[in-house]
């Protein structure tokens, strides 16, 4: 199983604008967004609005997001493109508040 998060994976700013993204599910903290993709690839990308105060916040949790998704492909589907825009932040921004709950979310969007 490749564990690395290529290029092909990671979307840029054109798959964010000229996308038709369908809301896949919500947390307290994150929100769920899928498309299907032409390429048989799975990919992903962050979204974290200004409103989060504090660059060093914002890119913490932009990390832990892409480290989540680089840990459990197996988690996403196939030919779909993933992105999660972050609503807001835990009091604490650690792995096990964030992957939890990234678990909770993608096990409501699979079950759709």
């Amino acid at each position: 199983m490749d564990q690395t998060l290529g290029k092909a994976e990671r979307l840029n700013k054109r798959d964010f604008r000229y996308t038709k993204w369908t809301k896949s599910g919500r947390t307290v903290h994150f929100l769920l967004f899928r498309s299907k993709n032409e390429i048989s690839v799975k990919r992903f990308g962050v979204v974290v609005s200004r409103k989060v105060k504090g660059a060093v916040r914002r890119n913490r949790i932009k990390r832990l997001l892409r480290e989540f998704f680089r840990l459990n492909k197996p988690l996403f589907r196939e030919s779909t493109s993933y992105s999660v825009r972050v609503t807001g932040l835990p009091e604490r921004v650690t792995w096990e508040a964030v992957s939890g709950e990234l678990r909770v979310l993608l096990s409501k969007a699979v079950r759709e």
